[in-house]
């Protein structure tokens, strides 16, 4: 099959959690570019949290908020916000349960409660430092996505209240989960994306590894789970690669004949 793009998560993808971007990884993406391939990243940071990734790839066409915002060459393609009232649901529940938001806006990200455990685990491994979120961020900003901080089992509830909102854990176990419009993933941004550079989803191949990524997965002509992704990912793929501490990008890369 002749591919013409290849789409990569970043978390668990080519960045190993926790670790950083390895010369492997890079050495790949970089091949990819001489070989005149489209190279695109999709994932579910904020543009403010995938800077340093950006950087170090060179990728300029990215899907942000897990399909919620899209850039191309570097200028914005698509957006798709959460309603206000949709926002003002979630804010009353959250507040009832005394469970922490975390409001994720174009530019900047603001959190309910700083000293929650939930919030203070979720951040304890990144960079960048979350703010008190005033009274009206939510109102006064764009919001694209949210983060909520609770048990999996209190989850339940908001996904039975809010239907226009999708739940889904980090990882299993984890205390904190992406909320995004139902009707956006990221399937829809890539084909945003892709529309707008005249490539049909059969001829992309697409890396992933979260539950995040199963529609992405099963949009494209070659779905590549990580071997560190959950089983319900890999069902979703075409084929299962390495883990990302063993350099599955480029493994899997290799076996496609890409690289």
């Amino acid at each position: 099959m002749n591919y013409k793009v290849v789409i990569f998560d970043i978390d668990g993808t080519i960045l190993p959690h926790g670790k950083t971007l390895s010369n492997a990884t890079k050495d790949a993406i970089q091949r990819l570019k001489e070989k005149n391939m489209k190279v695109v990243i999709a994932t579910g940071r904020a543009p403010y949290f995938s800077e340093s990734i950006m950087e170090e790839t060179g990728v300029d066409s990215m899907i942000f908020f897990n399909g919620s915002y899209v850039f191309h060459e570097g200028k914005e393609l698509f957006k798709n916000t959460i309603e206000k009232q949709v926002l003002n649901k979630v804010h009353l529940l959250s507040h009832d349960n005394q469970h922490a938001l975390t409001f994720l806006a174009g530019k900047s990200f603001k959190v309910t409660d700083l000293s929650h455990p939930f919030v203070k685990e979720a951040y304890m491994n990144d960079s960048w430092v979350p703010e008190l979120a005033p009274p009206q961020f939510w109102m006064n900003q764009d919001i694209y996505q949210l983060f909520l901080h609770c048990d999996l089992e209190e989850e339940l509830s908001y996904q039975t209240m809010i239907p226009e909102l999708d739940f889904r854990r980090w990882s299993s176990g984890a205390k904190t989960c992406d909320v995004n419009l139902t009707n956006s993933n990221k399937a829809v941004g890539i084909t945003k994306l892709l529309e707008r550079i005249g490539i049909a989803p059969d001829d992309a191949v697409a890396f992933g590894d979260g539950l995040n990524d199963i529609e992405m997965l099963s949009l494209v002509g070659m779905g590549v789970a990580m071997g560190n992704a959950r089983d319900e990912v890999k069902q979703a793929a075409n084929m299962v690669t390495l883990s990302s501490e063993e350099d599955g990008v480029r493994y899997g890369l290799e076996r496609l004949g890409l690289i």
